[in-house]
């Protein structure tokens, strides 16, 4: 049986809900009064969904959201952004993400972190490639913080752990995070000196004109808090090629679209086992660094299994001879 504290708070969580879709429902709060007034008191829940029609008059989006479980479900919503330039680039029947941030202390709503996973007219998702289990990665070319071009094949016998940002990226929750995530992986495996020997990391950027290797090496140096020292040893920074750019985003699951610098685009995240060959996708930034640790770990275990099986069986035909 439920203790009184337990069904009390239950209730309040459950009131809270029902404020929180009422304010969203009825826009209760001007735009321009949140941005003037930034909430402290918040909550921030995961939407997916895709925009009906925007209205940019009131800076409102209508959008088909998803299920956001614990919070509300699937339905036809309007949500408030902060500002104007929110809604640059965006269009009715593009499919994004988004944060739904609650104001906990009036149940007002608004939007943050939009961004686009697929545009409007696009191929769909089911159209497009994700990697999966066993798929071989293709031998792309990238150019390194050292101005220096890498093949993926250089990788081979290690763990390759594969991810994309770009250097320009305003959302702290996007690609700032993915690459203090990538630090913190360095840092833990940089301690074991299996994984220290074993597992590399790759930070490609789809952002060319602007990444240059420079910019690049300037980014990966901001991480030494983290990662306790110059990490270019075993994490790289790379750019592709404009022409090779799309060939490697399509294989990878990656979706970008460059609006005058503001780039929209999701996010991808692979883990390479040591035959070339995807061990795991990652298609958002939910992912934990433990996570990707612990992959790492089961595809070198599993390389040294197999590696260990086919002695053992060479092993037994020479003795049989």
């Amino acid at each position: 049986m439920k203790s009184r504290n337990a069904v009390k708070q239950a209730a309040t969580i459950s009131a809270m809900v029902l404020l929180s879709l009422a304010a969203i429902a009825g826009c209760s709060k001007p735009a321009q009064q949140l941005a003037a007034q930034p909430p402290k008191n918040v909550k921030r829940y995961h939407l997916v969904g895709k925009i009906v029609s925007i209205n940019k008059d009131q800076n409102t989006l209508m959008v088909d959201g998803q299920d956001i479980p614990g919070f509300m479900s699937a339905m036809v919503m309007p949500y408030p952004v902060l500002s104007a330039s929110q809604l640059n680039g965006l269009q009715p029947g593009d499919e994004i993400t988004a944060d739904v941030v609650v104001n906990q202390d009036d149940s007002s709503a608004h939007l943050e972190n939009i961004v686009v996973t697929k545009k409007a007219g696009e191929k769909s998702s089911s159209e497009l490639h994700t990697p999966q289990t066993g798929d071989q990665v293709p031998d792309f070319v990238v150019v390194d913080q050292n101005n220096k071009r890498i093949h993926m094949d250089s990788f081979r016998g290690h763990v390759l752990l594969v991810t994309f940002v770009y250097t320009r990226c305003p959302f702290a929750n996007y690609c700032p995070l993915v690459s203090h995530d990538f630090a913190e992986i360095y840092a833990k495996t940089r301690k074991d000196p299996k994984l220290a020997k074993s597992v590399r990391l790759l930070t490609i950027s789809f952002d060319p004109q602007h990444d240059t290797p420079a910019v690049l090496r300037r980014y990966g140096e901001s991480f030494r808090d983290v990662t306790g020292t110059t990490p270019f040893d075993r994490w790289e920074f790379a750019t592709a090629p404009a022409k090779e750019l799309p060939q490697i985003a399509d294989f990878f699951g990656l979706i970008y679209s460059d609006d005058h610098g503001q780039i929209m685009h999701s996010m991808s995240t692979t883990v390479v086992a040591p035959d070339g060959k995807v061990y795991k996708w990652y298609d958002g930034n939910d992912w934990q660094p433990s996570q990707l640790v612990a992959d790492a770990t089961q595809a070198l275990e599993q390389e040294s299994t197999a590696g260990a099986s086919i002695r053992h069986g060479a092993a037994a035909a020479v003795s049989g001879m």
